[in-house]
């Protein structure tokens, strides 16, 4: 089965140490709900929680997102808190979207092990062509993933942005319909009757 999928992989930012914590209460309270505001140290608004998964937030400024490790947020008066403006959030965002898509190229080839968000072997990378990328399931057939659906986890393997279910399940979505078999036509009267032979008189 080949299918054409676009997941989300989340992949956490590298942010530089000493300002990515903001300053206040301590992390451990923080529980940021989808939709939430992000706010940077002097109260100015930064962006929007858009995912939260696996210890890591996705946060949207509006220009750039990504994911932010949860330990990077408090919760201040305001709301919750990173010790980042919008602009420094952004260049950072940038800068670490660029370095890990070079380690993602550089981690795309043939042969490569592939994992699921809940850390399923998948299978290997067959090939690459652009920003498409096939993989060879580990329980046979071929899946068309896109660049984008990959990310790299914390010893720089690959994964996807889902669990195996779902990408099972999005594949099952996306195969083509067997067509129904026609009905085999019943056989005319006549047909019928002769292949009863005539009626006893």
């Amino acid at each position: 089965m080949k299918a054409s999928l676009i997941a989300a992989a989340i992949a956490a930012v590298a942010l530089p140490s000493g300002v990515a914590m903001a300053q206040g209460t301590t992390a451990g309270a923080v529980a940021p709900t989808v939709g939430a505001k992000v706010y940077g140290p002097q109260g100015d608004e930064v962006g929007t929680v858009e995912a939260v998964q696996d210890g890591v937030v996705v946060v949207n400024t509006g220009t750039a997102k990504g994911g932010i490790p949860i330990a990077s947020f408090a919760m201040r008066a305001k709301g919750l808190t990173i010790g980042y403006t919008k602009a420094q959030l952004e260049t950072a965002l940038g800068a670490a979207a660029a370095d890990s898509g070079a380690k993602l190229d550089a981690a795309l080839v043939a042969d490569a092990s592939v994992k699921s968000a809940d850390d399923v072997v998948l299978g290997t990378v067959s090939k690459r062509e652009g920003d498409d990328v096939t993989l060879a399931l580990s329980e046979g057939g071929m899946v068309q993933l896109k660049k984008q659906s990959f990310g790299l986890d914390a010893t720089g393997g690959l994964k996807i942005g889902m669990t195996a279910a779902a990408l099972k399940s999005a594949m099952t979505a996306a195969a083509p319909a067997t067509p129904a078999t026609p009905a085999t036509p019943a056989a005319p009267a006549t047909a019928a009757a002769e292949a009863t032979g005539p009626s006893a008189e």
